[in-house]
């Protein structure tokens, strides 16, 4: 870690500048189009993503010129919550109320009266919040699955695997070699319709590792409508799938 005022001929990926109220963590990214700035949701760290490595001490002037911008986005930053009972999700499109009863340790989603939807546990606040994730996972890993076999058949493609991860400011990568694809187990609290373009986003990747206007055609043809809804909620709300705390975070 070293202060941005130091000279240096050049700077690497992953490396951590102090800037005295925040840190600044460098990336490079082949996706990026131009150098950005964001907030790591987790750690209040500034994340400063460079499309290359030679635009890297660019992207820490630009991190300089970026501040202001940065210390009053902190500052509105709610910490991330661990789920709780009282809490309404969304889950495969559905509100769900979440709720506690001594003695049940696996989530169970039950349908009430009226007809509304509650995920029932039971355990301390980290235990209920990690049962609750671990619940998520599980339909997530279900969904995506079946999301991406159904959208991989219309390529002619098979056999795909799926796996989840917890990364901020990326919702999904796909490996066409391996034919494996990766999804963010928190988009399952995502609109239905953001949950199948992040899948038809990544199925076309088996097709067109790249983002030409063949991939975006081939995203269309998968949905069968304009992805753009999709993609406009993730960049516009996505943030808000992090307002709750992973359970690796929690202590107890």
């Amino acid at each position: 870690m070293f202060s941005p005022d130091r000279k240096v001929s050049e700077y690497e990926p992953g490396q951590v500048l102090d800037f005295g109220d925040y840190l600044v963590r460098l990336r490079v990214s082949e996706r990026a189009r131009r150098i950005s700035v964001r907030i790591d949701n987790r750690t209040g760290d500034a994340i400063v993503t460079a499309p290359r490595p030679k635009y890297l001490k660019d992207a820490v002037e630009f991190a300089k010129t970026r501040h202001d911008w940065i210390l009053e986005t902190r500052r509105g930053q709610s910490r991330p919550v661990p789920f709780a009972p009282g809490m309404q999700l969304t889950i495969k499109g559905y509100p769900v109320m979440l709720a506690e009863r001594t003695g049940v340790i696996s989530p169970k989603a039950e349908q009430q009266a009226d007809g509304s939807w509650q995920l029932v546990s039971s355990g301390d606040v980290a235990t209920y919040a990690r049962r609750v994730e671990r619940y998520l996972r599980t339909q997530a890993q279900k969904t995506f699955q079946l999301e991406t076999d159904r959208l991989a058949s219309k390529l002619g493609v098979s056999g795909v695997k799926v796996s989840l991860f917890d990364a901020h400011g990326r919702w999904g990568s796909c490996s066409p070699s391996k034919k494996s694809i990766r999804y963010s187990w928190r988009v399952i609290m995502a609109p239905t319709d953001v949950l199948v373009y992040l899948a038809a986003h990544e199925v076309a990747h088996l097709r067109h590792p790249d983002h030409s206007p063949a991939f975006w055609a081939t995203v269309n043809e998968l949905l069968g409508k304009p992805y753009k809804p999709g993609r406009a909620w993730l960049k516009a709300r996505g943030h808000e799938l992090f307002k709750y705390a992973a359970a690796k975070d929690l202590k107890g």
